[in-house]
C-alpha cells in the first residue's frame, strides 16, 4: 500500500466551521463549477486528481455528491488550464486531455469506462461489445451496472453505449429520453 493510500483512508470530512476552500485540494472535498453542456447546465465537481464528478444542474445535487462520494461540494473555479478542457469534453463527449478522478470505481469498472471514452461520436457499441473489450465477454450487465454508475457521464459517454438488439437503454442522467436526444444530436440515431 502506497503512502496516499494509506493518507486517504486517514481522510475525515472537514470540521463544521472551516473555512470554504480550506479542505479542496486535500481528499476533504471537491470544487464544482456549472458549465453548458448537451442537456442544458451541468455541475462538474473536481479536484486535483481530475474531474470526479457531472451531474444536472438542478436542486439537490450537492446533497446527491456529498451521499456518493461522501465528500462535500465547495463552489471554486477549476484550474485554468482545465476550463477550456471540460467545456471540449462536454461538447464532444469525451475526456481527450480532461483528468478524470477515478477512485470512487473498481479497476474493472475503471477499464469498462476507459474503453467507453474511445467510442466515437455518432456511433454506439452494446454492453456485450464493451465486455468483450475488457477481455470479459461474459459481463455486460456488469458493463450496464458500470454504466448506471459512470460518475463522469457526457465526460464518458455511457449514453453511446446500447442494447445489442439496438434498444437505447437506461440513462443515468435523466432517463432514456435524454439519452436519445443526445444520439440525435451526435447523428447516432435519426
Amino acid at each position: 500500500m502506497t503512502l496516499e493510500q494509506i493518507l486517504e483512508r486517514l481522510s475525515v470530512p472537514a470540521p463544521s466551521g472551516v473555512a470554504d476552500g480550506v479542505a479542496l485540494g486535500t481528499g476533504l472535498s471537491d470544487g464544482f463549477g456549472v458549465f453548458e453542456s448537451p442537456l442544458g447546465s451541468v455541475v462538474v465537481a473536481f479536484n486535483p486528481l481530475g474531474v470526479s464528478a457531472v451531474d444536472l444542474f438542478t436542486k439537490g445535487f450537492e446533497e446527491r455528491f456529498a451521499e456518493r462520494f461522501r465528500r462535500p461540494l465547495l463552489e471554486a473555479r477549476p484550474p485554468r488550464d482545465w476550463e477550456d478542457l471540460i467545456i471540449r469534453a462536454l461538447a464532444e463527449g469525451t475526456p481527450g486531455a480532461l483528468p478524470v478522478d477515478f477512485r470512487s470505481v473498481t479497476s474493472f469498472q475503471r477499464l469498462v469506462l476507459e474503453q467507453t471514452a474511445g467510442i466515437p461520436r455518432g456511433e454506439t457499441r452494446s454492453y456485450g461489445w464493451l465486455a468483450g473489450r475488457t477481455g470479459r465477454p461474459g459481463a455486460a450487465r456488469a458493463v450496464g451496472q458500470t454504466m448506471a454508475r459512470n460518475p463522469v457521464p457526457l465526460v464518458i459517454p455511457c449514453h453511446r453505449v446500447v442494447l445489442s438488439d439496438g434498444r437505447i437503454g437506461h440513462y443515468g442522467l435523466g432517463g432514456a429520453e435524454r439519452k436519445r436526444r443526445l444520439l440525435r444530436v451526435e447523428g447516432a440515431i435519426c
